[in-house]
């Protein structure tokens, strides 16, 4: 086997040893279309509701999602043996009538014997009925959203008196307050005793906002009693934070050399990230939550926060367009969950987040990111982190522009991924633009990212492109053992029964995470099935002609070594609802998959 790059094998298909390959013709490789044809020839509209995403390929998609409900969900309490002592319970209290319902067990074993779940970051009630209803106090964040306000403030008001000031320069004014009149018809000794009072009071002028600010600022904070209190306008005064930390003060974490899982929304879930902690990923991340949704107290989003014992580096990351909302979601996860650094989004493309100012379209508004990131490091001790792409378009690329300014707003770290909005994941990320923006950090670390898949990718980037280490996304999902290729330096012929074994590990995971009912089985599955549609793209190693693989190659239709291998490379979704079947038990009748992610870096023949 030769593990030199033949330039003959790269024309965009997997090399895979002619034994292996199925020949057929015309193969249907977009398994979205045949799925969404059989669901759109029944009556969708009782079974599910219709999402529509992005067009892909000059047509779209439409993804029935399904929602399961069970006929009686049993009290908690009463499944503990409890009583349940609260009124307005809307679970059912009867045990032998729930018996008699119940679906069948899976298998002889209690899912308590796989292990106590040891998550945090969970949502109180007592925290979401205090966000719900406006309660919970951000004392830091509102001190720094006055700052920006007055100092906005202060920077219209000057800008009118300068416009003022040139207007009675050019022209006649009229002050109405006052009905002085400025001729036109001035001398020129007059026109520049007028230049220089203008002068004057402009510089006074500055001169005194600049006081006062100051003054103001240091007005905000007097001790008392060996406590800080907050005076406002009022003559009011209630507690505040302490002074905020300089950035030598921070709390520091070494990101250089370390392997880190990226934030993979709907698939990077947390028992996927067990996974990958187990093959030896140094770093995680959780899901992107938004800002606005997180501050409103969905417990769907608080969701995305959770993290287990075992992720000993762990960050969430954020998504949000303005200053009021990042900042005040910075206060509160510093205060109610256990993080080791909060990462902003600046890189999803996304329209739903997009549109609305929040991912790559803030990359356009520096001013307001500024904003963004210097007051999220003014209310919180924990590390700030950005993640974002090269620019909005292919041809107009600005994390060069970008990145050294970042260091100088806080930021702890940046990963700057290879790719344009525009290019979504079609082409090679630019390696050679990552490197370029690298000579443009004096301190802060930066991260590479993009069509990692192998050790030797990975050695490559970091042995010729000076960034401090790389973040891993899809990579991971196809094979999330790439973390131990990686450590030890050497290509995994991993098995089809290892292969396996991972999955089963997985819904094991799934069902300590999201329940062993019916629900959480199914919510299992659905994301076992996600999952499967990164998973399948893996070649094993003993069918290659030449290594490594590489992400944007697609293959082609082949057979594995034996029959479990051959299904687990099989693109047809059902053949994933089959494989879940083997460990979560007969999917639902109505059960149908529909996968969220298709990779544009595969080409679909139709």
């Amino acid at each position: 086997m030769n593990s030199s790059e033949d330039p003959l094998h790269r024309n965009g298909i997997a090399p895979i040893k002619p034994e292996y390959i199925i020949k057929k013709e015309n193969i249907r490789r977009n398994i979205v279309t045949e799925a969404t044809s059989e669901d759109t020839q029944d009556d969708t509209s009782k079974k599910g509701r219709i999402t529509r995403t992005r067009e892909s390929n000059k047509r779209y998609k439409e993804r029935t999602v399904k929602t399961f409900t069970e006929v009686k969900r049993l009290c908690h309490k009463t499944a503990v043996g409890e009583d349940c002592d609260f009124d307005q319970c809307k679970y059912d209290h009867d045990l032998n009538a729930f018996l008699e319902i119940k679906e069948e067990n899976l298998g002889d074993r209690c899912l308590a014997s796989l292990g106590i779940v040891e998550e945090k970051n969970g949502l109180t009630y007592e925290m979401q009925r205090l966000l719900r209803k406006n309660l919970y106090s951000f004392p830091k964040s509102d001190v720094y959203i006055t700052e920006i306000q007055e100092e906005i403030s202060k920077q219209l008001k000057i800008q009118e008196q300068n416009k003022l000031a040139k207007l009675q320069v050019t022209g006649s004014v009229i002050d109405k307050g006052d009905q002085i009149v400025i001729s036109q018809s001035q001398n020129v000794t007059d026109t520049s005793s007028v230049e220089e009072n203008i002068h004057c009071s402009t510089t006074e002028l500055i001169d005194k906002n600049l006081g006062q600010a100051l003054k103001d600022y240091k007005g905000i904070f007097e001790t008392k009693s060996d406590d800080i209190t907050l005076t406002n306008d009022f003559g009011e005064s209630s507690d505040t934070p302490d002074v905020p930390l300089r950035a030598c003060e921070k709390k520091k974490i070494s990101f250089k050399n370390k392997l880190y899982l990226a934030p993979l929304t709907t698939v990077g879930n947390l028992p996927f990230r067990r996974i990958c902690k187990e093959f030896g990923a140094d770093i995680t991340c959780g899901e992107m939550a938004i800002a606005t949704n997180l501050l409103q107290g969905q417990q769907s989003e608080w969701a995305l926060l959770k993290r287990h014992v075992s992720e000993d580096m762990f960050g969430v990351q954020i998504c949000g367009c303005k200053a009021q909302h990042m900042v005040k979601c910075a206060e509160i996860l510093s205060n109610e969950i256990e993080v080791d650094f909060i990462d902003v989004n600046l890189g999803c493309p996304i329209d739903l987040v997009y549109n609305k100012g929040g991912g790559t379209a803030l990359l356009r508004h520096d001013g307001k990111l500024g904003k963004i990131l210097r007051g999220m490091n003014k209310v919180t001790d924990i590390p700030i982190t950005v993640k974002l792409r090269t620019g909005i378009q292919d041809d107009i690329p600005v994390a060069h522009k970008l990145v050294p300014k970042f260091e100088k707003w806080g930021v702890s770290m940046a990963t700057l991924h290879g790719r344009s909005r525009q290019q979504r994941y079609t082409k090679l990320a630019d390696w050679q633009y990552i490197s370029k923006v690298s000579y443009t950090v004096n301190e802060m670390p930066l991260l590479g990212n993009g069509d990692v898949l192998g050790y030797t990718d990975y050695y490559e980037h970091i042995e010729k492109h000076r960034i401090d280490g790389i973040m891993i996304a899809r990579g991971a999902l196809i094979k999330p053992w790439i973390f131990d290729e990686i450590k030890s330096k050497r290509h995994y012929d991993i098995s089809s029964g290892e292969r396996l074994d991972i999955l089963r590990k997985y819904c094991n995971y799934g069902m300590e995470h999201w329940g062993s009912d019916s629900i959480g089985i199914n919510q299992t599955r659905r994301f076992f099935c996600e999952w499967m549609s990164f998973l399948y793209r893996y070649i094993p190693v003993g069918l290659l002609e030449v290594l490594p693989q590489r992400i944007n190659e697609r293959p082609p239709s082949f057979r594995g070594r034996d029959e479990l291998e051959t299904l687990l490379a099989s693109e047809n979704s059902n053949d994933w609802v089959k494989l879940s079947e083997m460990f979560l038990g007969p999917a639902h009748e109505s059960f149908k998959f529909v996968p969220k992610h298709v990779s544009n870096s595969y080409s679909y023949e139709g």
